[in-house]
């Protein structure tokens, strides 16, 4: 088992949190290892101690964009230093449920629950008596039968659900629900509960379970939506999800309090930068709304695209030129531009407007509240990569960099900046390797002008690339998910 998780639980003890995890007990130890998600219930009483504990961890509240919240219903993320594995509490302060999808009824089980609970779970971990249990389990399973769609998703889980009523009914005792139901339910008959019991270990029909179903509901009047509005908002959560699916448009769109975050990284050519990006997008993505660019070779935008195409048949002519009557002179010229690392000003212009335009389209995913890393980043200060290139010493060349640096004035600065650093022959090494190396001199001229990276109204945070990846890709995570800890 997870010892982060273990310990956030030994605190709980020691400040004497009222809780118990409700549900899916039959799975607790997974969850404990971080597997999956840990569905807490919490006493309100208790609430601004859960939260400084929590919080005094690391954890951060998470919300479902476009999605209207469901009440005392809250998503909590942490993350554990040692394996940067993401922990997920689901944390209730009433027991909103009733269905896969929407969660529509308060079934008024705290305190039944909170009272039963005891230390039974694995490692001390607070869980309600079986009977308990049992009865949460049986009318969150009717509440969901009237539901085509609801009942779609519990034949397909139903394996799972087998598998959860099984290990309650190996516990409980037939006497205990009865009085629990007496004491907490009065609204609902034994008979009633009885009936849905075995409609579930039977495997009934579906019109008896969905019979049943309708029963519980009536009995069960608190609730989020009518009806009526349920339905139809379970609808569109169904159908536009499978659409969405089906379109190849999915996309994760739950975010972190208190919004999004832009984080780059930076460095020479061979420098690690890529895999480091590439291993935080999927992290990252496991649980959150991720968007990658790689800022150092943008796509071409239609505003651009007319330009890239004349200089793309500029290049061959000149190439084919150049293959009919080589020179010394012209090589020697073009090893000097490689080494240092001058672009033509039309490529540099073009090169920021490329840049301008998909970085504005991820700020506005930002915007949202995901989170944007990217491959590179322009550095205003100093002649750095990937910022303001063309030197002013002409007429034309002073306007062509006012319009550069413009473009990139407008860009926002970084949440955080990774600089990879490796040395020269390190990064030397490492290009050799690749399938498509790149010459030598450009190497050595990226080398040179990563010195010159700086972000001065940003967190940078230098990552020695060198060192065990594991242990570099670790650090990178502990340092994203606390940037306000590495700002301070």
């Amino acid at each position: 088992m997870n010892t982060f998780i273990l310990s956030l639980f030994d605190a709980f003890h020691a400040e004497k949190i009222s809780y118990c995890h409700f549900k899916s007990n039959n799975n607790l130890e997974p969850a404990l290892c971080g597997v999956d998600d840990l569905d807490l219930l919490v006493a309100q009483s208790d609430r601004d101690s859960f939260m400084e504990i929590i919080s005094s961890r690391g954890f951060r509240m998470a919300h479902d964009r476009g999605d209207k919240p469901t009440p005392f219903v809250f998503h909590f993320f942490g993350v554990d230093p040692k394996t940067g594995l993401f922990v997920h509490l689901h944390v209730y302060f009433r027991i909103i449920t009733g269905g896969s999808i929407l969660k529509n009824h308060w079934i008024r089980v705290e305190n039944m629950f909170l009272e039963s609970a005891q230390p039974r779970g694995p490692n001390g971990v607070y869980i309600p008596s079986a009977e308990a249990d049992l009865i949460l389990f049986v009318f969150r399973k009717f509440i969901e039968q009237p539901s085509l769609i609801e009942h779609y998703l519990f034949l397909k889980d139903w394996p799972n659900i087998k598998n959860e009523l099984d290990w309650l009914v190996e516990q409980i005792s037939v006497t205990e629900i009865h009085r629990l139901l007496d004491h907490w339910f009065p609204f609902v008959p034994t008979a009633l509960f009885d009936k849905c019991l075995g409609a579930l270990c039977d495997e009934s029909s579906i019109s008896t379970r969905v019979m049943l179903g309708l029963k519980i509901r009536k009995r069960m009047q608190v609730t989020v939506y009518s009806s009526s509005k349920a339905s139809l908002r379970r609808g569109m959560m169904f159908f536009g999800a499978h659409a969405r699916g089906r379109l190849g448009l999915m996309r994760n769109n739950r975010t972190l309090f208190p919004g999004g975050l832009l984080v780059s990284f930076v460095g020479s050519e061979a420098s690690g930068k890529s895999t480091s990006s590439r291993e935080a997008v999927k992290w990252l993505a496991e649980r959150f709304d991720v968007s990658h660019i790689h800022v150092g070779k943008p796509k071409k935008n239609w505003r651009t695209k007319p330009f890239w195409f004349a200089i793309g048949i500029y290049s061959r002519l000149k190439s084919w030129a150049k293959q009919k009557k080589p020179t010394t002179q012209s090589s020697t010229k073009e090893l000097a531009r490689i080494s240092a690392n001058l672009p033509n000003p039309i490529i540099c212009v073009l090169d920021s407007f490329d840049r301008k335009f998909w970085l504005k389209k991820h700020y506005s995913r930002m915007m949202e509240g995901g989170i944007v890393v990217t491959d590179r980043y322009p550095s205003l200060s100093g002649n750095g990569l990937d910022g303001p290139r063309i030197e002013p010493n002409t007429g034309y060349k002073s306007l062509l960099s006012r319009i550069e640096r413009a473009n990139y004035e407008m860009l926002p600065s970084p949440d955080i900046v990774f600089k990879m650093i490796a040395p020269l022959e390190t990064t030397l090494e490492r290009n050799a390797l690749r399938d498509s190396p790149e010459p030598g001199p450009f190497v050595r001229g990226r080398f040179e002008l990563a010195k010159k990276l700086n972000f001065p109204q940003t967190t940078v945070v230098e990552i020695d690339t060198t060192a065990n990846q594991e242990t570099t890709i670790l650090m990178i995570k502990n340092c994203i998910w606390a940037v306000k800890d590495v700002r301070a």
